[in-house]
């Protein structure tokens, strides 16, 4: 009963400081983001209300950035405190160890990145597109429709078309450099490839080009200086939309992503690294845990200007360790899963070695 006590205690102080933190830390970054944006918003004329709209769909995206680092600021500032106030003294007397004390902090930290990923798979993807549909239409006024160019663009259609676009004008309803296959139970069985296409009078013609039929014992190759398909009937807003950064997708979705690429042939590596990343990254908020409750244990490091220095410290060395490697995966020169896993393996490491050398 005394433990189940205790347990509760340190979780909610815990809980109350990652709120706290959470909302300090998000509330930031939200008013950079408008600083920032602020004169692109007067310029637009845009009503306080598409403001508001747009800023509550970006508050996940700045939640699943922030969250580590303000798990890891709540974890040296809450048993920072304990330390502080002699209480991790008093638990270590009554017979607690540690790892006693830490484990229902690091139980919710196992808990919390689960979270972190269902949220990052369901609540993300959803509210970013959102945001992006409120920007284009009301904050970025300035971009007119006409004028928008869309660069390497990649759609599944129906009837087993998949499209592939170097370059795709919304305005004016064509695409350049072309990729049109279509695939029966992941069999290709037509391709399409031409320098242009264009949308006219409700149907795709394709310019100046090669058909490619795949049959059981034969193909077919036919030039074409136009040809009119017939069977698309994907229409030019459907290839406008949204379609998300694959940093923003979530992972059933840029698994789907990745073998539709698989089956046109285009490159995939910066996807598959940031598919192997949506598993690593929510385990982030566990590691810092991990990583921070031996350090605020330590009486000597437990004020808060030690406790946000050691905080903001940790969490630039983790981001930037990151993105290095992240670009490494990008250019090929690791693997897709060293690249997403190498950092949180020397982090826990070191986190697992500090743990190790505090006073039990």
């Amino acid at each position: 009963m005394i433990l189940k006590t205790i347990d509760r205690y340190l979780l909610t102080r815990f809980i109350l400081s990652l709120l706290l933190a959470l909302g300090a830390i998000m509330l930031i970054a939200l008013v950079i983001d408008l600083v920032e944006h602020l004169e692109e918003i007067v310029d637009n004329a845009a009503s306080a209300f598409d403001v508001v709209r747009y800023y509550l769909y970006f508050l996940p995206w700045v939640y699943k950035i922030t969250v580590p680092a303000a798990v890891l600021l709540a974890g040296l500032f809450s048993i920072g405190l304990l330390a502080r106030n002699n209480e991790i003294v008093a638990m270590k007397s009554a017979g607690m160890s540690l790892w006693r004390i830490a484990l229902p902090i690091l139980m919710f930290g196992l808990i919390l990145s689960a979270v972190n990923f269902w949220f990052n798979e369901e609540v993300l993807p959803a509210a970013t597109a959102r945001r992006m549909e409120i920007r284009k239409g009301t904050l970025d006024k300035k971009s007119e429709r006409k004028g928008t160019v869309l660069y390497n663009l990649s759609k599944q259609g129906d009837g087993g078309y998949i499209y592939h676009f170097e370059v795709f004008k919304p305005g004016r309803q064509e695409a350049v450099n072309c990729l049109v296959q279509r695939f029966e139970h992941d069999t290709l069985r037509e391709s399409y490839r031409g320098d242009r296409m264009r949308y006219d009078k409700g149907r795709w013609i394709i310019y100046n080009g090669a058909y490619r039929s795949f049959a059981d014992t034969a193909e077919t190759y036919v030039k074409f200086d136009s040809l009119v398909l017939e069977d698309c009937r994907e229409k030019p807003e459907e290839f406008e939309k949204y379609r998300g950064n694959p940093e923003d997708m979530g992972y059933r979705e840029l698994a789907g992503y990745i073998q539709m690429l698989k089956k046109t042939g285009a490159g995939y590596t910066r996807e598959l690294v940031n598919l192997k990343t949506k598993l690593s990254f929510p385990l982030t908020s566990f590691i810092v845990i991990f990583l921070s409750i031996p350090i605020a244990a330590n009486p000597k490091r437990s004020g808060v200007a030690i406790s946000f220095a050691i905080a903001s410290g940790v969490s630039l060395v983790y981001f930037v360790a990151f993105k290095v490697t992240q670009s490494l995966g990008y250019s090929g020169r690791l693997s897709p899963d060293m690249a997403a896993w190498s950092i949180n393996a020397v982090f826990l490491a070191i986190a697992l070695a500090v743990f190790f050398r505090a006073r039990k």
